[in-house]
């Protein structure tokens, strides 16, 4: 990976906030974590195919494993949701490695690293807006959060890969 990436290595760019890196490794570095988190949510929308869509469904699967008396039929079932969380784990790791590489671009520009933490914090609100936005802005609040993040997704792309560095 150390040829993709340029001069660093990536235990440099994705383990560490301490450091800098110019703009073309920045730019070197989320296109490999996008290509991993798009990989990554791929498949879980592909695995996500595989569970009950509602409730009912799901409660159906679980009464016809009763009157079987046998678990081998919900095996799939679960070993699908396994793999769901285990993604996700995964993708909070990769937002971790977003934060580094934005913090070590950060740092080149002199400004605190503490401003690359915003972009996966925008990213979890949106996440998580459904459960948020319902309640505190019941009409327009899923549309309000994602322009939101996607103005703290162009703000990031705009400073730390367009903006000339000390490097």
């Amino acid at each position: 990976m150390a040829g993709l990436l340029g001069a660093h290595s990536a235990r440099f760019l994705f383990r560490d906030d301490k450091g800098s890196i110019n703009r073309q490794t920045w730019w070197r570095g989320m296109a490999v974590l996008a290509l991993i988190l798009a990989a990554l949510v791929a498949a879980a929308f592909g695995l996500n195919h595989v569970l009950p869509r509602n409730p009912a469904a799901a409660e159906a699967l679980v009464d016809e494993v009763a009157r079987e008396h046998t678990r081998l039929m919900t095996i799939p079932y679960y070993l699908s949701l396994f793999a769901i969380d285990v993604l996700y784990v995964v993708m909070v790791l990769v937002s971790v490695c977003i934060y580094f590489v934005g913090a070590k671009r950060y740092n080149d520009l002199g400004r605190p690293a503490q401003l690359a933490l915003i972009l996966p914090a925008a990213a979890y609100f949106q996440i998580f807006s459904p459960i948020f936005s319902d309640h505190l802005l019941p009409v327009y609040g899923r549309w309000i959060v994602t322009v939101a993040m996607l103005a703290v997704l162009a703000w990031q792309v705009y400073e730390l890969g367009f903006k000339k560095g000390r490097l």
